[in-house]
């Protein structure tokens, strides 16, 4: 189905991603077929998604792609991504735009990249709001497989993100990465800390890729000590069957450090450049 279709279907039924919520009545998906640009608009806002590359050594393909999020209010200014949730008190809000902000990406990414003859797409990975999680009882990420099953997008094409701290201090939150798991989506904890190993929680959880705490990575940059911290970090997770992703390294020697240091996909901007001259 052309995307241009699939977005007016969407448009048609945004009941689906939660009907008792009144953003509902104040949100749309865009999408300019001549740019292939897919943007949103929601309560006033303008969303504009956009990704970023994760590649392995081999620097041949994306393993995967990061989404981010852009917003402006009427008047053109750049506003916090996460001002957002900041007007999405209720349960019911704060489902609707997950799963909103969630098939936005998804959209985006199908404009980015087609399918390959048996459907496939490199894998994207999407944000789990934990307001979300908490506000939803069951049978986590049912609803939106149904959303991804309408552009032909599989949950093992999905990586969900949950940040660590909600992961290893809320019971409900891991009961919720549990059904997505067994829904058959893969799963990313992110900012780990490095001085504590929850290697046999995160295997019971099945998740399967990990991102360190981000200041602790940038400090380890300038620091040997720091680097041979991580590198120990890294050995153990990799022991555990866990994949590392290192975020932010934006120069030729943070790359060699994660090379090194055996990193599985390391994302920033100098790599999407060496990726591109290559």
């Amino acid at each position: 189905m052309p995307l241009t279709a699939v977005v007016n279907y969407f448009n048609a039924h945004l009941d689906d991603f939660n009907r008792a919520a009144r953003l509902r009545g104040r949100a749309r998906f865009d999408y300019d077929p001549q740019h292939c640009a897919v943007t949103a608009e929601l309560d006033g806002i303008t969303l504009r998604p956009d990704q970023v590359a994760l590649y392995d050594s081999e620097l041949s393909a994306p393993v995967a792609f990061e989404s981010r999020l852009s917003i402006e209010d009427e008047q053109g200014r750049e506003l916090n991504a996460k001002a957002l949730y900041y007007t999405a008190w209720e349960a019911e809000e704060v489902v609707f735009l997950d799963r909103f902000l969630r098939v936005l990406h998804t959209l985006d990414h199908l404009a980015r990249h087609r399918p390959d003859a048996d459907g496939n797409v490199v894998p994207l990975i999407l944000d789990v709001h934990w307001r979300h999680v908490r506000a939803v009882e069951a049978s986590h990420g049912q609803v939106f497989e149904s959303l991804l099953a309408q552009l032909g997008v599989k949950p093992a094409q999905i990586v969900l993100r949950m940040q660590a701290e909600a992961l290893l201090e809320d019971l409900h939150v891991r009961r919720a990465v549990q059904s997505f798991e067994q829904r058959g989506y893969r799963l990313l904890v992110e900012g780990l800390p490095i001085d504590h190993q929850h290697w046999p929680l995160l295997e019971q959880m099945g998740v399967s890729w990990i991102a360190a705490d981000p200041d602790f990575l940038q400090a380890a940059l300038r620091n040997r000590l720091l680097q041979a911290r991580l590198d120990q970090w890294i050995q153990s997770a990799h022991a555990a069957g866990l994949k590392v992703w290192l975020q932010s390294f934006d120069t030729p020697r943070a790359l060699e450090i994660a090379w090194r240091l055996g990193a599985d996909a390391v994302s920033g901007a100098r790599l999407s450049e060496a990726a591109r001259e290559g």
